[in-house]
């Protein structure tokens, strides 16, 4: 009975999050117009942005807040970092492709409606990032890696700044929703205050709505006898990450691919960059067995993706289906252990 319960209260939160990134999307595309940036530079900066905050707070609370035993908050720290790296460049672009697939009625081999540079460009940010992340764990010298995790927050400013310089106004979202807080009035929808009222008033919904159902998801695992090695590279990023992968879905339904690809190639290089200084900088930033296969296949994950779509010069539905097969093949690895 009190595994039931759990699961009411998980699906409670689970559509109190996706009724939330509604809100926070209709918001995020008029902030964007506001601030006349393209499609991508919204989507990889601004919504990436916003829904981080439970992905980097997370492995703060693990690190920090675990009592008696900070080992286990150490791991589980770094698993949620590494976990939503996986998640994101494995798990959430496969979603975002089957809603391509069901939403906009298209074939496997057709392409998403994306600018391509821009993807590929996030692509090799998140690549560099993700690369001195993780070979840094090869250092001992722990000033080395302060120095290294200061860097790592240095280069998203590079590449925020990059990505907005880049964009294109002639991208701008000409369709943009009706702002909900305006209610029905022209003049408050491209009011800043308004904009930024509803933005900040969803990103706090979001942030108690995430917390709620991570709470959930792990007296699940504990009701279930999980690992937390488990709950910290699969379901807690499975949670954290829920924002932008419903995001994702709302665009793409919304036929708005760039909105949708860029917020999850966006929140990738955050991730790469900003959260994994967190680990660098305050854990001994050591793997686990596991959390090597994770770290391989979120490199196969990303290469494939990569290399084809350079290749291809387009991003096809199939491809990015295809990313499932290292997800799977991930839980499988660590469902056997």
């Amino acid at each position: 009975m009190e595994i039931l319960i759990n699961l009411f209260f998980v699906l409670i939160y689970l559509l109190s999050i996706v009724l939330t990134c509604n809100l926070f999307t209709n918001s995020i595309e008029n902030l964007g117009k506001k601030f006349n940036l393209d499609k991508s530079a919204t989507g990889s900066i601004l919504a990436a942005v916003g829904t981080a905050l439970p992905e980097t707070i997370l492995p703060l609370i693990a690190i920090f807040s675990i009592k008696g035993n900070a080992a286990d908050g150490v791991e589980i720290g770094t698993g949620a970092i590494l976990g939503s790296s996986f998640l994101l460049s494995a798990f959430a672009l496969f979603i975002s492709a089957l809603a391509f697939i069901f939403f906009q009625k298209q074939k496997l081999k057709s392409p998403l409606n994306i600018n391509f540079e821009n993807f590929s460009r996030d692509y090799k940010f998140f690549i560099f990032a993700y690369f001195i992340a993780i070979t840094s764990t090869f250092i001992n010298e722990k000033n080395i890696k302060i120095i290294i995790g200061a860097f790592l927050i240095c280069y998203w400013i590079f590449y925020a700044i990059k990505t907005i310089s880049k964009s294109n106004e002639n991208e701008i979202e000409e369709n943009c929703p009706n702002l909900y807080f305006a209610f029905s009035n022209k003049n408050l929808e491209k009011n800043l205050f308004i904009i930024l009222l509803q933005t900040i008033f969803s990103l706090f919904l979001l942030f108690i709505f995430s917390k709620l159902f991570v709470d959930e998801i792990q007296t699940f695992s504990m009701l279930t006898k999980i690992s937390p090695l488990v709950v910290s590279l699969v379901l807690s990023p499975l949670a954290t990450e829920l924002p932008e992968i419903t995001n994702s879905i709302i665009w793409i339904k919304n036929k708005k691919d760039s909105l949708a690809i860029s917020n999850i190639t966006g929140a990738m290089v955050y991730q790469a960059s900003i959260c994994t200084s967190i680990g660098i900088i305050f854990t001994d930033w050591k793997f686990s067995n596991h959390a090597v296969i994770n770290i391989f296949s979120t490199i196969c994950a990303t290469l494939t993706v990569f290399l084809l779509t350079r290749f291809i010069k387009k991003v096809p539905a199939i491809l990015l289906l295809s990313c499932i097969v290292w997800y799977l093949g991930f839980f499988i690895f660590i469902s056997l252990r």
